[in-house]
């Protein structure tokens, strides 16, 4: 068996998410859609495998690049999965990043596929078998840009949906770095959420990397008794030491790493344990094959992995996968309204039940793309920079 090319697909997909616009700008806070980017791998015998690479503003870039890297594919066996990972790799003088990141995870879970369908076998047994029989998730749409009734309407929908765990994303609002008001207002949601749901349902709350190390301690402390399960991103990327004093001093738990692309950034979180919890984003940190050096690393260090996931069918078939096999899974993040839309791009057995999704036995990824509904999606323009600034106009970060 040998691979004989390579097709792309990107197209615009719509969020679901209210517009928002800046205070001090005319450009939205948040795009109403995100860009998809999908690859088909073809091979001599008829079995073709799908990967994503979908990267939001990087996918026009992660597209060209796999257009060039296909010279390095074809005639290539697609059953050897670590060869082509690391042959890919070592061709180039320049390493890590986001848009090679997120090549390789699209080729690493193609290549997964085609095996899995090759040898009549689910992913999660190239990957060493499968640990547990369901996959726990959440739901990653709370808000927070709203009144306390909207969080709870929300809220509502969500557990409604059969999710037993909610995400948002708190301190959005905030018109400068120490702003305690905001981080009350956010605070007051926290715990009107909590005692809507009750301790049945988890919380978690997504900084987006924002806020100052200090203020993202004291939101900590505010929001403690309200039991979220953790605090991501609490601080900018970039300082490990910023991010071991905040775990050190926070009230909450600290998750963290959907910044990370290369084994070596996510190795120095792991050996400070400088976070409780780790996100990598297996659609941009190098794939499959690299989601599971993380997990084995994190392990020994006794730390859960609680991927982060903002992709399409593609994406979240192959994170199902590599969570059935790690033995460190704490939960998953999903995302209800494109979790009730992947039928209209796919063929799949994903379905919701009491906060868990079931694992299947069926061969590769376990998905068929309906590509001729999927080649007739548009990318007709590209997503809105976001406008994240203070009052004064500065930036806020991210």
């Amino acid at each position: 068996m040998q691979i004989t090319g390579i097709r792309t697909y990107m197209f615009n997909v719509e969020t679901g998410q209210r517009q928002i616009r800046a205070k001090t700008a005319r450009e939205v806070v948040f795009s109403q859609f995100k860009t998809w980017l999908f690859l088909k791998i073809e091979t001599d015998v008829g079995i073709s495998g799908w990967g994503e690479g979908s990267g939001e503003w990087l996918s026009p870039m992660v597209q060209t690049t796999l257009h060039e890297w296909e010279a390095l594919l074809i005639g290539k066996d697609p059953t050897e999965i670590g060869v082509i990972w690391e042959d890919i790799q070592n061709r180039l003088p320049w390493k890590g990043g986001p848009v090679f990141g997120s090549a390789i995870a699209a080729i690493d879970m193609a290549l997964h596929d085609i095996t899995g369908k090759a040898w009549g076998v689910p992913v999660y047994k190239l990957l060493g078998g499968r640990r547990r029989d369901r996959i726990k998730v959440y739901d990653g749409a709370l808000f927070f840009g709203g009144s306390v009734d909207d969080a709870l309407q929300m809220a509502h929908e969500s557990v409604a949906q059969g999710f037993h765990g909610l995400k948002g994303n708190p301190l959005e609002g905030r018109s400068w770095p120490m702003d305690r008001r905001e981080a009350h207002r956010c605070s007051e949601i926290v715990h009107a959420v909590r005692k809507e749901v009750g301790l049945s349902v988890e919380l978690m709350l997504d900084c987006h990397g924002s806020p100052t190390p200090e203020l993202a301690i004291d939101f900590a402390h505010m929001v403690a008794d309200a039991a979220p399960l953790f605090i991501e991103e609490p601080c900018k990327f970039g300082s490990v030491d910023a991010l071991a004093q905040i775990s050190q001093r926070s009230a909450v738990p600290i998750a963290m790493g959907e910044k990370l692309f290369t084994f070596q950034e996510f190795k120095e979180i792991i050996d400070r344990r400088a976070c409780a919890f780790l996100q990598p984003d297996i659609a941009h940190s190098f794939g499959i094959t690299n989601f599971i050096h993380i997990a084995h690393a994190a392990a020994q260090q006794q730390m859960l992995m609680a991927p982060h996931n903002a992709g399409g069918p593609i994406y979240f078939s192959a994170l199902m996968h590599a969570d059935a096999a790690i033995e460190n899974l704490l939960i998953q993040e999903a995302n209800c309204t494109w979790f009730r839309r992947f039928g209209e791009w796919a063929e799949h057995d994903w379905v919701l039940k009491d906060g868990f999704i079931e694992l299947n036995d069926r061969p590769g990824l376990g998905l068929e793309i309906r590509e001729e509904i999927v080649a007739a999606q548009k990318f007709d323009h590209s997503m809105d920079f976001r406008q994240y600034r203070h009052a004064d106009g500065s930036w806020k970060g991210w």
